[in-house]
């Protein structure tokens, strides 16, 4: 089935997405929630619920609440197509100056949008503000100390990959400019769109901050996190995004070991003990090329990463040209 677009809000100036994979127990009352939170701020937004091919009563209840509250928009489509396309729907659809983007069960409380709000509002005006529960400020609460070891870990070794020191890149909970989302175009349909999203903004040029937020454990439904995908893809996005982590500590291990076998097979020409037809020999010998090798190809995917960061920077300059014509188009109609 097709896509069903939600239907922008009047100059909104904040968009809330929202997606929902089998979350009936949670999806009215988030929407809900929300509503209310940024209601009583006096905020003028919108909320976009996205619905990603859920098969419980997801949509219905999201209609529901969109037949309550004006201010809900619903965008749904079969079949489940994962987290990275949902939101890829809901920020297409957003019409707001900023957006925030936050997990159907509202481990990050609504409170904590207007966090991100007021950050967004600031005078150095950060393009994208990540909520981090990891960073000086932040906390968790009630989450496992499983999750919470396999997230710090995850973060650790995509910090490395990113180049700076971030506390969490892999969350949901982040505020953008609508500017800043116009810079880059995304194409990942898994929970690798976050990941995604730093790295491309990075390259862009633009300024990303974090906010510390408060993270706690999911009250109703089942979590939809599949901890072998997730590791699988965090892991094939460092190597992608850096591969000198893969390349280089790889062909540094081969060289030592080749240096480890030398030094023994020197110690036995010493002794007059070497036999030069001995496998070690060529073990060695084999394990310093492949060494060698994969040094090479350390440096020439560093180069590649390089011109690839060109490239995204010259798409930003592309996309915002285009984006300023179609603005420029639709004034003139």
């Amino acid at each position: 089935m097709g896509e069903a677009a939600a239907l922008p809000q009047d100059n909104p100036e904040l968009s809330v997405v929202i997606p929902m994979y089998n979350e009936g127990e949670n999806a009215r009352r988030t929407a809900v929630l929300v509503c209310d939170t940024l209601r009583q701020a006096g905020v003028a937004f919108e909320v976009i619920c996205v619905d990603d091919g859920s098969t419980d009563d997801t949509r219905a209840k999201l209609e529901q609440a969109a037949q309550a509250d004006p201010e809900v928009r619903v965008a749904c489509y079969t079949p489940n197509r994962g987290r990275g396309h949902a939101l890829r729907t809901g920020l297409a659809a957003a019409a707001g100056k900023y957006v925030v983007t936050v997990d159907a069960d509202l481990s990050y409380s609504p409170d904590q949008i207007l966090n991100l709000l007021e950050r967004l509002r600031r005078s150095d005006k950060p393009d994208i503000v990540i909520g981090s529960p990891y960073m000086p400020g932040g906390r968790t609460e009630g989450v496992s100390a499983f999750r919470l070891l396999i997230s710090r870990c995850a973060n650790i070794l995509l910090r490395q990959a990113m180049g700076r020191r971030y506390y969490t890149v892999t969350g949901i909970f982040r505020g953008y400019r609508r500017q800043a989302l116009d810079c880059f175009e995304l194409y990942s349909d898994g929970k690798e769109i976050h990941l995604e999203i730093v790295a491309k903004a990075e390259a862009a040029g633009l300024q990303l901050v974090e906010e510390p937020a408060v993270l706690a454990s999911r009250k109703l439904g089942s979590s939809k996190l599949s901890l072998r995908v997730t590791v699988l893809s965090h892991l094939m996005f460092s190597f992608y995004e850096k591969p000198i982590l893969l390349f280089g500590v790889v062909g540094l291990l081969f060289t030592l070991t080749s240096f480890v076998f030398g030094a023994y097979l020197f110690k036995l020409y010493l002794d007059s003990a070497l036999n030069p037809t001995r496998p070690i020999v060529w073990l060695s010998v084999l394990l310093l090329l492949a060494g060698i090798q994969m040094a090479s190809f350390a440096f020439i995917s560093s180069q590649i990463t390089a011109l690839k960061r060109e490239l995204f920077r010259t798409q930003k300059e592309v996309l915002l040209l285009r984006h300023a014509s179609d603005r420029k188009d639709d004034s003139e109609r």
